[in-house]
């Protein structure tokens, strides 16, 4: 049985307790964080209803130790299972003729397919839970995934800070982020953006991780086009410092409202493009800093 969420695993899970668990499980997440903090979850849940139960960590485990009933084994590697075994499989991907000799009894979380905006999803939701008894309402959860980003290792020890940080009180807010968490990404990523549309410093190469980093930097690449369009027309833009109007205006005034409104619609392309089709998200952001070149 292969499912593609978490929420869907979880509900197998609660569904097959107490007695009708399985005898493999595979995890299969690209990021080696997430595929043991899943592993640990599932641990976590089954010794909930098999208190005696010992997690082991190898592949020697499956010919030696503690009887079947006794140890969840975790592997990572793609070795032939015991029938009396209860095997957890974790990796960024298995092959398939691994997958058909278990098939008949695995039950796999697969999120090898998860779509950026399924990801942010689904982090979302575990850093919910993660919060615990402290609320950590939706709209303050997705403003710390678009701060810090899709490093599900950072964005779990951000909110184990700010549960010490909040103290008796019940909710997490958003001026506890502004507060406690590192605003190093969001400003790297501002400045990234910044020079990629008002050309006044060099766009240095990004070495991007997933699909989400690059919808990110796009949509601080339309902000800036956004302003540019704005200063173009002479409106008042409130949230600019002196310092960037004295960048900014020279520029607008040199290329015109003409130069941002084509970089939108080239924007727009390749945002379609991005959600439609595969690509490497470091290749896809240079081939933007190449369209964007005079």
């Amino acid at each position: 049985m292969k499912l593609k969420s978490v929420l869907a695993f979880e509900k197998q899970l609660r569904e097959a307790a107490p007695t009708h668990f399985s005898k493999i499980y595979a995890i299969l997440v690209q990021d080696p964080f997430e595929r043991r903090y899943y592993v640990n979850k599932l641990f976590s849940f089954l010794s909930h209803y098999r208190p005696k139960l010992v997690f082991q960590q190898g592949v020697e485990f499956l010919e030696q130790g503690l009887f079947a009933e006794e140890a969840l084994v975790h592997i990572e590697s793609e070795v032939k299972i015991p029938s009396d075994r209860m095997v957890v499989f974790s990796g960024e991907k298995c092959s398939q003729p691994f997958y058909d000799a278990i098939e008949g009894e695995v039950v796999c979380l697969d999120l090898t397919g998860e779509k950026p905006w399924e990801k942010k999803e689904r982090l979302v939701e575990e850093l919910q839970k993660i919060g615990g008894q402290k609320k950590l309402s939706l709209q303050v959860a997705n403003r710390l995934v678009e701060q810090v980003g899709s490093d599900f290792a950072r964005l779990k020890n951000e909110v184990e800070k700010l549960v010490l940080f909040v103290g008796e009180r019940k909710a997490i807010e958003e001026k506890d982020i502004d507060a406690v968490v590192s605003q190093e990404k969001e400003n790297t990523a501002w400045q990234i953006a910044e020079a990629l549309v008002w050309k006044h410093k060099k766009v240095e190469r990004q070495e991007l991780k997933d699909l989400s980093e690059v919808l990110a930097l796009f949509a601080l690449v339309r902000h800036h086009l956004y302003l540019g369009i704005q200063i173009c027309r002479g409106e008042k833009v409130a949230s600019l410092r002196k310092n960037q109007m004295d960048i900014y205006l020279p520029i607008c005034q040199k290329v015109g409202p003409i130069y941002f409104v084509e970089r939108l619609v080239t924007l727009f392309e390749w945002e379609v493009k991005a959600k439609s089709a595969s690509f490497d998200p470091t290749i896809l952001w240079d081939l933007l800093v190449i369209s964007y070149s005079p």
